[in-house]
């Protein structure tokens, strides 16, 4: 058993992976319920308190959902694998850090290329909508998570490239908690508004280097 074999951390982090598999062998998708917290101790060899532990740092981020008398929900994310997300979820290690960073900025780097070219008059409204919305939620006392991750989701969107988006999803889905530390920081919360609504100009404009030049300033200044 994990819990006899491996330090608490290992034991943690094997549950959560083990968990990645039982999602895969059982083809489970967004919208299915997960095996009970007892089958799924039983299965993993864990104690219940482990498992209880792993279920409840993938509610955290909003990977599944308990329904009080029905159980535990995979969340529906858009339609993609939750081990896709898992998958990046487990890049712990510095390395695995910096690649899953450098990836994130090639792709909404040239997202932001072509989006100049190929963005719509809707998204542009979108774009515009959701740093409106940055600043509601902030002046009200919270702070722009969801907002946050939907500018950029929107911008990847922009540029027309389904690949693209499909690479891009699973390496910033999983980082929610990471963006609220983030913004979380002093003074940080309003100048990334700020940032989003220079990038947003620039690609209205159609000024690519610009655009691209406020994007990297911005990823910079968001680094975890």
């Amino acid at each position: 058993m994990y819990a006899m074999t491996a330090p608490a951390g290992k034991v943690y982090l094997n549950i959560l992976k083990e968990l990645d598999q039982i999602i895969y062998a059982d083809n489970l998708m967004p919208g299915d319920k997960l095996p009970s917290e007892r089958e799924l101790a039983e299965r993993l060899q864990a104690g219940r308190s482990s498992v209880r532990e792993a279920l409840r740092a993938l509610e955290l981020l909003d990977l599944i959902e308990t329904r009080k008398g029905e159980g535990t929900f995979i969340q529906r994310a858009g339609g993609h694998r939750l081990a896709e997300i898992l998958a990046s979820f487990f890049l712990r290690d510095t390395r695995a850090q910096r690649d899953v960073t450098e990836t994130r900025a090639i792709i909404e780097i040239e997202a932001v290329r072509l989006a100049c070219q190929r963005i719509t008059d809707d998204q542009l409204e979108k774009l515009g909508e959701i740093i409106r919305e940055s600043r509601e939620t902030w002046y009200g006392g919270n702070l722009p998570v969801e907002q946050d991750y939907l500018f950029h989701k929107t911008l990847v969107e922009s540029c027309h490239n389904r690949l693209m988006l499909n690479i891009w999803r699973p390496l910033v889905e999983y980082s929610k908690v990471a963006l609220r530390e983030s913004l979380a920081r002093t003074g940080r919360t309003e100048n990334s508004i700020d940032e989003h609504a220079g990038i947003l100009e620039a690609i209205r404009k159609k000024d690519e280097e610009h655009a691209v030049k406020m994007l990297k300033k911005h990823l910079e200044n968001s680094r975890f």
